[in-house]
């Protein structure tokens, strides 16, 4: 028998998902979907994600897409809720409800949903979709026929992506697996960036500030590919914003593998 746990809905969302038929949970769970990325297997559960456009039949500038990810009986556990299993969609929701009003860094929530099916619970967590965003990678390297940015632009950027990291951390949360490969950009009008993080699932809170800054920002000077020390050094400066560091700055620098000397 299947049975609705939990439902959360956008307002702003909400007609376009009726229209679309992606309030029918139960007739979600059996659609076939054309994967975004091949669904992820393991420990007896899966996990996929699609793009889908909820009015296909408007013109191609007023269409609306969202990323759709579903999944069954696929779980996080961590050592901080004693390994309580729990479905990743679920804490991706749950962590993306409590950084909704302190940070524009994360996705847009749209619908998330939670199921049991005789043995079997599942989630579907829908956010919209970043088509108009550059993942960060891709960014760097030119990306679409765009060419790739000059150091000007790349410091804009790099701003943008310390501002999303410190609301985060400020809000008491690490991200953990806060890398290029996580990140997308986009421009403003007026020449400054927005950044967007995405993959939540893994983010939990952590006592300590000075862990949450150290974990996240060397994760990303250690995994973004082309930093040099100038990078490091102005993204730090951004993430602190400041031009001259403190000394418990400075030792919490010290402390972050792959960061910059000072």
């Amino acid at each position: 028998m299947f049975e609705t746990k939990k439902t959360w809905v956008s307002p702003r969302w909400e007609r376009a998902l009726t229209d679309a038929g992606l309030l029918d949970i139960e007739s979600v769970t059996t659609r076939e979907f054309d994967w975004f990325e091949e669904p992820n297997r393991r420990r007896g559960g899966w996990s996929g994600v699609t793009r889908i456009v909820l009015n296909p039949e408007a013109a191609p500038q007023d269409q609306e897409a969202v990323f759709l990810k579903i999944q069954q009986n696929h779980f996080y556990r961590a050592a901080n809720t004693l390994f309580t299993k729990q479905l990743t969609f679920e804490r991706e929701f749950e962590v993306l409800q409590q950084l909704d009003s302190v940070t524009n860094s994360i996705p847009e929530m749209v619908l998330f949903a939670k199921w049991r099916s005789g043995s079997d619970v599942g989630a579907i967590l829908i956010t919209k979709a970043l088509d108009d965003w550059f993942p960060l990678p891709d960014w760097l390297n030119g990306w679409r026929g765009h060419v790739a940015p000059d150091e000007a632009t790349f410091q804009k950027a790099l701003e943008a992506i310390a501002k999303g990291a410190r609301e985060i951390h400020q809000a008491g949360w690490v991200h953990l697996c806060f890398s290029a490969k996580h990140l997308f950009v986009r421009p403003k009008d007026d020449g400054n960036f927005e950044t967007c993080v995405i993959d939540m699932e893994k983010c939990r809170k952590h006592l300590s500030a000075a862990h949450r800054t150290r974990k996240d920002c060397a994760h990303f000077m250690r995994h973004t590919p082309g930093l040099t020390e100038a990078h490091k050094l102005a993204f730090t400066k951004a993430y602190f914003q400041t031009d001259t560091f403190t000394d418990a700055q400075k030792r919490i620098i010290k402390k972050m593998r792959g960061g910059p000397a000072i």
